[in-house]
Parts: structure tokens; sequence; C-alpha cells
């Protein structure tokens, strides 16, 4: 017998284990999915599905890590303990010193 729980962790080895995740996202649970040992054609294709499940669900899917994407349900709360590093640089914000006579 299977117990509640509010969290499941995949780790999709093909394409058609995607169904499973989209019977926890019916069920809204938070679902992490973990694409790793899939190459990005495969990891597109889930994602794809999974994301109509979770629109239709009203759900939203954030992305903690390369590779790994939690899909968060309508009536659940998230937050993220840290700031995504930016390696951007724009030349508009680049500092000109100032030299006083």
């Amino acid at each position: 017998m299977e117990k509640d729980f509010d969290i499941v962790f995949v780790k999709p080895k093909k394409y058609e284990d995607c169904k499973k995740c989209v019977e926890y996202i019916k069920r809204d649970k938070i679902v992490h999915i973990n694409l790793m040992d899939l190459d990005g054609k495969e990891s597109q294709r889930i994602l794809d599905y999974i994301s109509g499940a979770v629109y239709i669900k009203e759900g939203e899917i954030v992305n903690p890590g390369e590779n790994i994407f939690c899909t968060i349900p309508k009536n659940k709360n998230h937050m993220f303990d840290y700031k995504a590093k930016t390696e951007s640089y724009d030349e508009e914000e680049e500092i000109v010193p100032i030299y006083r006579k």
C-alpha cells in the first residue's frame, strides 16, 4: 500500500517513463525530474510532454540545476534560497572611472 507523500523523485530512462510523471502531476504532487542520463533530444521530448500536463493543472516547472526540473502544483509554494550566478557582461553597465583635476 502506497503511503501519502508530497514529492516524488524520478529519473526517466526513456520517453515512456514520463507517463508516470504525469500521473503524479495529476495528483498534485511535486515531481523532481532528473534528466542527467538522457541526451538532449530525449530530454526535450519528455519536458514537452510534462509541460502540457503542468499547463493543464496550472502549475509551474522550475529548473533548480543542470538537467534537473521540478513540477510545482498551483496549490504549493516554493522558494529558492540561493541566487543564480549570472556570467553575463554588459558594456552599458561598465564602470568608467572619473578623473578629477
